[in-house]
């Protein structure tokens, strides 16, 4: 009965010790899954700006990019972009900020700013109308000018319905109604469309030469240089076809634009 006790003494120990470390182990795993998390990823990155390694910083912002994305975060990688003197980068993550968070006076500022230090400089003069336009257009953001155009449209359907159903022209009114802030909605996504569409590039590279072809083998057309905002027309394997303001372009090595609002 000795024995027998001793080994049922040493089966609970040994059941003890597993279960021990199978806590610790639980415990640990759970640890690093918090210390890699998107919020700490986010203030980690915010620290090594902070303290002047802006490379770390950007790493650490893709880091918490690959779980999460906010204004915040793509504001702050902008800029450390920009100390890094990536100009186009910034440009692409000021860009998508602006989208998130359209009336932000920070980001539509840095954008701005960033902006003035492209070397090639635009040479077309906005019209104030237009500008004044596109911002009541954008008074919604992206996401809620899509939402509200598809529930103004079935709001609309549904006065009609009730319009004809029970012949009250105060169902008819309020269709009008409905009808003018779907078309609205509907204009402000199209109006946001131009800067989400997956065809809004920029230059990402000191210095780019386009060609006439998609290949070193092709005849030089034009050089431009970090931070141009382009359009992707066309892509081939390794390579696109871009056009620059003016309407002029050429083809390009794909990894020498980045897509801000990738198709997904």
């Amino acid at each position: 009965m000795k024995a027998r006790d001793r080994e049922i003494e040493r089966s609970r120990d040994r059941v003890v010790r597993w279960s021990g470390i199978l806590a610790f182990a639980v415990c640990s795993l759970r640890f690093a899954v918090a210390s890699t998390s998107p919020a700490d990823l986010f203030g980690r990155a915010n620290a090594a700006y902070e303290a002047g390694d802006y490379q770390q910083a950007v790493t650490l912002y893709d880091s918490a990019n690959a779980g999460a994305t906010s204004a915040e975060l793509f504001y702050n990688r902008g800029n450390a972009h920009f100390k890094l003197g990536e100009i186009g980068r910034a440009i692409a993550d000021y860009n998508r900020a602006y989208v998130l968070r359209p009336h932000d006076k920070d980001i539509r500022h840095n954008l701005a700013f960033v902006r003035q230090y492209r070397p090639d400089k635009s040479t077309t003069i906005e019209n104030p109308l237009l500008r004044m336009l596109t911002a009541l257009l954008r008074l919604p953001d992206a996401g809620a000018a899509r939402l509200l155009a598809g529930l103004f449209f079935l709001l609309a359907l549904g006065s009609l319905a009730l319009l004809l159903i029970r012949g009250q022209r105060l169902f008819g009114w309020i269709a009008v109604g409905l009808g003018v802030l779907f078309i609205y909605s509907f204009i402000s996504s199209a109006s946001w469309g131009a800067v989400t569409g997956a065809e809004h590039a920029v230059v990402v590279l000191p210095e780019l030469t386009l060609r006439s072809g998609p290949g070193p083998e092709y005849k030089e057309i034009a050089v431009v240089h970090d931070g141009l905002e382009v359009t992707v027309r066309e892509q081939r394997p390794g390579y696109v076809l871009i056009q620059i303001p003016g309407g002029d372009g050429g083809w390009a090595e794909s990894s020498s634009v980045e897509t801000i609002f990738p198709s997904r």
